[in-house]
Formats: C-alpha cells, structure tokens, sequence
C-alpha cells in the first residue's frame, strides 16, 4: 500500500480525533488505519498479531519519524477483558480520551448446524459479538463523559442472508447488527452515534475505509443505527 503523507492531506475531517481499531492489521483494517490517519486522526491500530499491527504503522509512517507520535500499534485479543481495560488504560494516558471505535476483529467459523462443536461456537461468539460488546463497554465511559463519539461495527452481508454451511458466522454477524441498533437506541442521548457496515463483494478496501472516515466524522450527526451494506447490489435481488 502507498505510504500516506501525513503533511499532504487535502481533508482532515478526522483532525486530532482518537481512533481505536481493533483487527487492524488486516486487509480492511490496515486500509482504515491508513486512510484515518491521512484525514488527520490519531490512529490506535490495534491486533491479536502485534507483527501485523507493527507493519501497518510502519507502512503508514513511511519516513516521517515526526508524524509518531500520532499512531501506536497495540497487541490486543478482544476476547480478553482484561487486555481490553489495560489497552484502553494506555491510550488514555497518551491521548486523553478516545473519540472513535471501529470494531473490526473478526473470525471465521463455516459449517452445518449438526458438525459444529460448543467449542466453535463459544470461540465464533467470543471474538465476532462479545468482543464487541466488551470494547464498547469500556470506551464507552469516555465518550459519555465528552457527550460525543462515534461506534462504527463490522456485520457482513452474511449477516442478511441465508447461506448454505455458514450458519455460526452468519448468526454472530446477524448479532452484531442488530446490537448496533440497540446501541445506537441506548446512547442517541448522549449524543453517540452507532453504526454497522457489512461489506460483501468489493471492489478495494479502500471503498470501505472510506464509509469508515465518514462515519467517523461530524459529516453525518443524524447517521445512527444504520446499517451499511457495500457489496454491489448483492443484496437488493
């Protein structure tokens, strides 16, 4: 990916805004971190695999040593509360507060109802609906406390249909739309937005990173508990 020149930005819709990721170091969210940074955001990129959260800011930072101080890199399992307080405990100390949430730590577990194990399932729920559920629940408090922020969820459109053999990954997905409404309902009073894309087929990261950046952004004050498909046209036949 093309390193991006913090200092040549021609928008910074996200100046000075905390953006924490989660599942960062993938393909969607290496593509997100990138592109919050090039719209002026202090970027947490945030992974199970600390080496590909490593990269993702190494790639973003390029040469400009200066620019450091607006991005870290964090090893974090969402599935461990624990590690999600002390992540949070971090930013906090670096930047004050956290404005943005992406939740975009995902799995994926496939099968037929009668050959998936407790296991998978308890596993699938962990890291696709409670992990969720648990980075919210402890940024949360900060955006109470500044009456403003913005959630943004990965669902799928596997979450809106029916597909044969994917029932656990669909089922957390339905989950994690149907969370952000509640969310959404639950935090519209203090002025914090909730939302869900679910991607299907696309064409670049990129056009996701983008959907992130602008509901992320003050752009869209009345946007809350939408959920946002990006799968061209898929799920209109």
């Amino acid at each position: 990916m093309t390193t991006v020149k913090l200092n040549e930005s021609w928008s910074q819709v996200l100046l000075d805004k905390v953006v924490f990721i989660t599942g960062a170091g993938g393909g969607i969210g290496s593509a997100i971190s990138h592109t919050c940074a090039l719209h002026g955001a202090r970027v947490v990129v945030s992974d199970i695999n600390k080496a590909a959260a490593d990269k993702v800011v190494t790639d973003i930072l390029g040469n400009q040593n200066e620019a450091s101080d607006r991005i870290m890199s964090l090893e974090l399992d969402t599935v461990d509360e624990q590690a999600i307080e002390q992540a949070v405990k971090k930013v906090v100390d670096k930047w004050g507060t956290i404005h943005v949430l992406v939740n975009a730590a995902a799995d994926f577990t496939l099968g037929l109802i009668e050959n998936v194990s407790a296991d998978a399932w308890s596993h699938i729920f962990n890291v696709n609906v409670r992990g969720y559920a648990l980075m919210i629940k402890h940024i949360v408090p900060l955006l109470k406390q500044q009456r403003s922020g913005s959630i943004i969820q990965f669902g799928s459109i596997s979450g809106l249909i029916a597909q044969a053999g994917f029932v656990p990954y669909n089922t957390t997905k339905a989950a994690v739309i149907q969370m952000t409404r509640n969310i959404a309902l639950d935090l519209g009073p203090y002025n914090i937005r909730c939302n869900s894309i679910s991607p299907g087929c696309i064409g670049t990261p990129q056009e996701i990173a983008n959907m992130v950046v602008f509901l992320a952004s003050d752009l869209c004050p009345f946007i809350t508990g939408a959920n946002l498909t990006a799968d061209g046209g898929y799920t209109t036949i």
